[in-house]
């Protein structure tokens, strides 16, 4: 029950401010840099997925898991074997949306001074170098359509 309890608070405090607001903070405490912008990321992810993480725990076939209580399996084989299958599809595909969500927010994280994407095209936009700002406009735009068709990929073959 404590661990319930630490884990909700986690999740919890890690979903009460929006990334930029977490960013700010992050660069005051860490400097300007991509420690800054991965912890931010880092804290919204466990945030995010966190919760649709356990919500998709709490809707689980609970059929399974007394079925392997009343066989006398263990916590660990419970999870293994009973709570994990159900759960696994869910979760890659929560994995794979964070991801490109970070991927997105990446870009935003870095214009309060996170370092990262974001950095380079604050920096270009500082020196009216539009032409390279598209560029890396153009590239952040391929690289979510990249990181789109990977998700895609990867959920045909597991569902």
């Amino acid at each position: 029950m404590p661990i319930y309890l630490i884990g909700r608070a986690v999740i919890i405090v890690s979903r009460s401010f929006h990334p930029v607001i977490v960013a700010i903070l992050f660069v005051a405490a860490v400097g300007f840099g991509p420690l800054a912008g991965i912890l931010t990321l880092t804290l919204y992810s466990i945030g995010f997925v966190g919760k649709l993480l356990a919500e998709e725990i709490e809707e689980i076939d609970w059929g399974q898991v007394e079925a392997m209580k009343a066989a006398g399996a263990g916590y660990v084989a419970i999870l293994f074997y009973a709570v994990f299958p159900q759960i696994l599809p869910r979760q890659v595909g929560l994995s794979m949306y964070q991801l490109d969500s970070n991927l997105r927010a990446s870009a935003v994280v870095g214009i309060v001074g996170a370092g990262g994407i974001g950095g380079t095209l604050m920096n270009a936009f500082g020196r009216y170098d539009y032409d390279f700002a598209f560029a890396i406009l153009l590239i952040i735009i391929a690289v979510i359509l990249l990181s789109e068709g990977v998700s895609g990929w990867v959920r045909k073959k597991i569902w």
